[in-house]
């Protein structure tokens, strides 16, 4: 087969099996409980608000659909003045946030709680148990306590409310990557930003989920721009080092914050076997003075951070006692994939990382060997379900 036949065999395969989890991420989100009226099968009663807000869409989409007129104005205001009205609408939407978490801003427990005890607390004994266990959360702990001294502050409206400008600055990056990659496309960016924002109640949790996203984001711009665009040399050479050191510290954060690169790097492989142009000639020499730039940059920072966080004294913790990767593997083939008491337990009862590990191995081949294959597959698609159905926060559930 040649190059440019097994590019095209490799693009619709991308293009198949993205299609494929769009559609079941969308099929599980119209048959969640939380869109049923009355009593849930889980035994939860859907709320008014949820009840009068379905009903306002469909009277909407209704008189949309039989109202010539009303189309009309809808299709002048939204399609034809489309800039201009996202533009409104999503600064709207960050006005809504910001009054959402002036009047809320809540106390948060679980993972969240333990990074915000941290801040005013490091003699716990159970503090101190949990950051020897979960040393994947202490980038993010240290970050906040350097902002709580440089603030004087440690309330829950100050994280929330940095947590909320984190958020958002992560939608104007995303916005940014649509105007370098198509112009044409920002006014439908910004709609589809501000339905995310203005539906998005992690804003009152100041955790690794929200706090990497600006991070991801903007290793995605920076990549954007040097490989998708017509900046000039210099400008994408600063791009390259920068994106290289937001994809380290973005892993410090939340390791899964990653998969998007390595997605990037896949497919730029792929990309290889299509047929080369002049313009991709033509800044080749750019590209890979680039990507030799985001190399070294990546591997400087993520030395820095692993060291910074391997001599912290904030926190006395025990090291010999970190949960290894593992152990998430094996909990995440447990129940619906999610969070799993006893095996959080057994990591904790177990003083050192060969025993974690091996208890670890064990459980993923005694649920692999109950399940089968087919038992497998069919989990799978379960987890997809309760991973991508329910935009609320749904913790224990």
């Amino acid at each position: 087969m040649k190059r440019k036949g097994l590019f095209s065999l490799g693009n619709r395969i991308i293009f198949y099996i993205f299609n494929f989890f769009i559609f079941l991420t969308l099929y599980f989100a119209i048959a969640s409980p939380n869109l049923t009226l009355g009593d849930t099968p889980a035994g939860n009663r859907t709320t008014w608000i949820s009840v009068v807000f379905l009903l306002f869409l469909l009277t909407i989409s209704l008189a949309i659909f039989v109202n010539e007129k009303l189309r009309n104005v809808f299709r002048y205001i939204f399609i034809k003045r489309a800039l201009f009205s996202s533009i409104v609408i999503f600064v709207l939407v960050i006005l809504l946030q910001i009054i959402f978490v002036e009047l809320t801003h809540p106390s948060i427990g679980f993972d969240a709680g333990a990074i915000h005890s941290a801040l005013t607390d490091t003699k716990s004994r159970e503090l101190q148990a949990y950051y020897s266990l979960s040393t994947n959360n202490i980038n993010l702990m240290l970050q906040q306590h350097y902002l709580a001294k440089f603030f004087s502050n440690s309330s829950w409206l100050l994280f929330d409310n940095i947590n909320l400008f984190l958020v958002d600055l992560s939608a104007v990056f995303n916005t940014l990557i649509v105007a370098v990659l198509d112009r044409r496309k920002i006014s439908n960016v910004l709609y589809i930003q501000s339905i995310w924002l203005a539906l998005f109640p992690m804003i009152l949790v100041p955790y690794s989920d929200t706090w990497v996203l600006p991070f991801v984001s903007l290793y995605l711009l920076s990549y954007c721009i040097v490989f998708h665009s017509k900046f000039n040399g210099i400008l994408r050479v600063f791009l390259a080092i920068i994106g290289g050191s937001v994809l380290s510290a973005s892993y410090f954060i939340k390791p899964s914050a990653i998969i998007p690169f390595i997605a990037i790097f896949l497919v730029e492989i792929l990309y290889l076997f299509k047929k080369d142009d002049r313009r991709k000639k033509k800044y080749a020499f750019i590209i890979l003075i680039s990507s030799l730039f985001f190399i070294v940059s990546t591997g400087i920072t993520y030395r820095y951070l692993q060291n910074a966080n391997n001599s912290e004294t904030y926190m006395k913790i025990d090291r010999s006692r970190t949960i290894p990767a593992i152990h998430f593997i094996s909990m995440g083939m447990a129940g619906d994939g999610g969070y799993n008491k006893e095996d959080n337990l057994a990591m904790a009862a177990r003083p050192s990382k060969k025993e974690k590990v091996e208890y670890s191995k064990r459980k993923i081949n005694q649920r692999l060997a109950r399940m089968g294959i087919f038992g497998y597959i069919k989990f799978l698609f379960h987890k997809q379900n309760k991973n991508s159905s329910d935009g609320s926060f749904a913790w224990l559930i």
